[in-house]
């Protein structure tokens, strides 16, 4: 029986009984963490601002539901002493990934890939993972835990650089049909006199140029220092929100806490808090966009109904990862869960490469960058998963 509603008397709601179903777990949250940015592609007629709205509806609206289900609205694991700063550790922890999602969204728009994946996404790999063991410092191996995250880090780089070369396949296959098509062009041209049709030759190779422009804009100098500078920003703030999570369940050597939370609790307050944060956050991107046009609240109410539902989808799917995350670090260790599904962009890639068809008529060493990619991911999680035996 409880002492007050609330409070957990060893049954906190479903919890992995073991290592293996915590890492089962874990690469759940990785499978999430690395799919929610399907939902942003699928909604690209819609502003990002007026998404990221849905998108914390939608997360905010599936813990609730977690936590009134599996977690059985259990909020706290003992006694409410010291409870306010758990709960304003999880607040922070919301709050700080709010900021630093957006950011990094708008890192890799400014910045591409090469950019914002070893500044933003490597960043928050090392610097997260460290700062979440020196609190949370479970596991029966650091040594593994560390090569696995330089593993991971790894992979990234091997990511940029298939990504880069795939946009140099791409724009070399574009310049060879735009020499063949300048030559058809040309060869017209010849063959009929008056300088309006050679006007209208002029204008119609534009247009090919236009049409075979390779994806990615190269930006300008300024634009570039100010992807960079967004990149490192989003990344040492997503390195923090896990360890103020850490801190929002940190139990002493007794498994004592005075106060500190579930994971179904701390997950809920840090979606709420995403939930509160979005919409200073998007005003401001709404005025002063980093990427993309201005918007104005009013036009939230005419998007399309299918465009709002990505976004709830989104963040269904996000707070799915985040919960699971937290739920796999309770018995492996929150550093581990963190470390496995920082791994992400290995599923993005994944889909970029067999659903968005991406790499289609990428060179074998794009492809052979791609497999290294995907092996040095696998290696990390698996030196990461090997920290906890048992």
């Amino acid at each position: 029986r409880r002492d007050k509603p609330g409070m957990a008397d060893g049954d906190a709601g479903w919890a992995p009984g073991s290592s293996a179903a915590a890492l089962a777990i874990a690469l759940v949250s990785l499978v999430c963490w690395g799919s929610w940015t399907n939902t942003a592609k699928a909604a690209e007629r819609t502003p990002f601002p007026l998404f990221y709205l849905d998108f914390a509806v939608g997360s905010a609206a599936m813990a609730a539901l977690i936590f009134m289900s599996a977690g059985r609205a259990v909020m706290l694991h003992d006694q409410p002493d010291g409870a306010m700063v758990h709960l304003v550790y999880a607040a922070a922890a919301g709050g700080i990934f709010n900021i630093a999602n957006v950011l990094l969204v708008a890192g890799i728009g400014l910045a591409g890939l090469a950019v914002a994946f070893p500044v933003g996404i490597g960043t928050a790999l090392v610097l997260g993972t460290l700062l979440t063991f020196l609190i949370d410092g479970r596991g029966d191996s650091p040594a593994l835990l560390f090569g696995g995250v330089a593993l991971g880090f790894t992979a990234i780089l091997f990511q940029v650089a298939a990504d880069v070369l795939r946009k140099h396949d791409r724009a070399a296959l574009a310049a060879v049909s735009e020499d063949r098509t300048s030559s058809k062009l040309e060869s017209v041209q010849s063959s009929v006199n008056g300088i309006v049709l050679e006007a209208g030759v002029g204008a119609a190779a534009e247009d090919v140029e236009a049409t075979l422009r390779p994806d990615g804009v190269v930006n300008a100098t300024g634009g570039a220092r100010k992807g960079l500078l967004v990149c490192a920003v989003s990344g040492i703030l997503m390195a923090l929100w896990s360890p103020f999570s850490a801190l929002s369940m940190r139990k002493d050597d007794k498994g004592s806490c005075h106060g500190c939370l579930t994971p179904y609790g701390s997950s809920l307050v840090f979606c709420i808090a995403v939930l509160t944060t979005a919409p200073p956050v998007c005003a401001v991107l709404m005025r002063w966009p980093l990427i993309g046009r201005r918007c104005t609240a009013r036009e939230y109410c005419r998007v399309d109904t299918s465009q709002h539902g990505y976004g709830l989808l989104g963040g269904v799917v996000w707070a799915t990862g985040t919960i699971c995350n937290l739920l796999a670090g309770s018995e492996l260790g929150l550093a581990l869960s963190y470390a496995i599904g920082q791994a992400a962009p290995m599923v993005a890639t994944l889909w970029g490469l067999f659903w968005y068809r991406e790499f289609a008529g990428a060179s074998c060493r794009s492809m052979a960058l791609v497999g290294c990619c995907m092996l040095s991911y696998s290696a990390a999680v698996g030196l990461v998963a090997a920290c906890k035996q048992g």
